[in-house]
């Protein structure tokens, strides 16, 4: 329950940074977003003697390496994009956490039917 009021304080104040921000930081925070969902995921299932907290912080590490690569290739080093590109990462790290905590997707095939199934189980 702890992780799903830090998850939504942590979506209502991205949302309302992202109304005041012009699109470049919609970007910053979209791409790292990404990045940290795919970092958590790839740590929750190749080290999991990581707890919660440790996996959310090394993914948004992980995750903010791109912007922090592209913001000190331009000509000038911008805080903002370097701020939207760290709370998109802890965003999608805290998001994919959750996920990976609470759901699982199992694909079933049967060769006598000729078919396939994916389910989604959901922890509850």
């Amino acid at each position: 329950m702890k992780l799903i009021k830090t998850l939504g304080a942590i979506t209502i104040l991205s949302t309302l940074s992202l109304n005041a921000a012009d699109s470049n930081s919609i970007k910053h925070f979209g791409f790292s977003a990404i990045f940290g969902v795919a970092s958590e995921t790839l740590l929750h299932k190749n080290y999991q003697q990581f707890d919660d907290i440790e996996k959310i912080s090394y993914a948004t590490a992980i995750a903010s390496l791109p912007g922090l690569a592209k913001e000190l290739t331009d000509d000038d080093f911008s805080n903002e994009d370097m701020v939207f590109n760290i709370l998109g990462a802890l965003s999608g790290a805290v998001f994919s956490n959750y996920l990976n905590n609470n759901t699982s997707i199992f694909i079933a095939h049967s060769k006598e039917n000729k078919s396939s199934q994916i389910k989604l189980a959901y922890k509850f």
